[in-house]
This record gives C-alpha cells, sequence and structure tokens, in this order.
C-alpha cells in the first residue's frame, strides 16, 4: 500500500518538477503568487457563500438560557447550606 502511495508521489512530483521547469525562472514567483491568490480568493467565496446558507443562519442564532426562578428552599440552596456547615 505504501509503495503505492510513494509512485504516486513520486511521479506526481516529477510531473510538476517538468511544469515548473518550463516557466522561465524569473516568471515562477509571479505565476506562483497568483496561483496563491487565486486560491485565497476562491476559498474565501466558497467560505462566504457557505455561511449564506439558510441552515447554517439557523444554526448560528443562539437564544440566551434564562435562569429559572426556583423557591428558596429548593435542594441545591440546602446543599450549599449542608456544605457551609450551616446544618
Amino acid at each position: 500500500m505504501n509503495t503505492k502511495f510513494t509512485g504516486l508521489n513520486q511521479s506526481i512530483d516529477k510531473k510538476i518538477r517538468i511544469a515548473c521547469n518550463r516557466i522561465p525562472e524569473k516568471k515562477r514567483k509571479f505565476i506562483v503568487l497568483i496561483l496563491c491568490f487565486l486560491f485565497l480568493a476562491i476559498f474565501v467565496v466558497i467560505l462566504w457563500n457557505s455561511f449564506q446558507s439558510e441552515g447554517v443562519q439557523k444554526l448560528i442564532k443562539i437564544e440566551h438560557i434564562t435562569p429559572l426562578d426556583l423557591p428558596q428552599d429548593t435542594i441545591v440552596k440546602q446543599f450549599k447550606e449542608f456544605k457551609n456547615g450551616y446544618k
């Protein structure tokens, strides 16, 4: 299994090196920068579109939890008093 991936990696690496060697050395950095900005632009557009869908908008809306109006003689108060040594 690893030999298949190693062979695949080597063949892809060889093809990329051949493609890069065809580009003049002075233009390589410029082309790489253009490809990076193109990738970044595509990533930002896809990310923006994914957050504009209705399903995500429903997930983002968070309702705050309101505290319960419990009577003062609840088990929580009794536990706090027991823990603090009042009873």
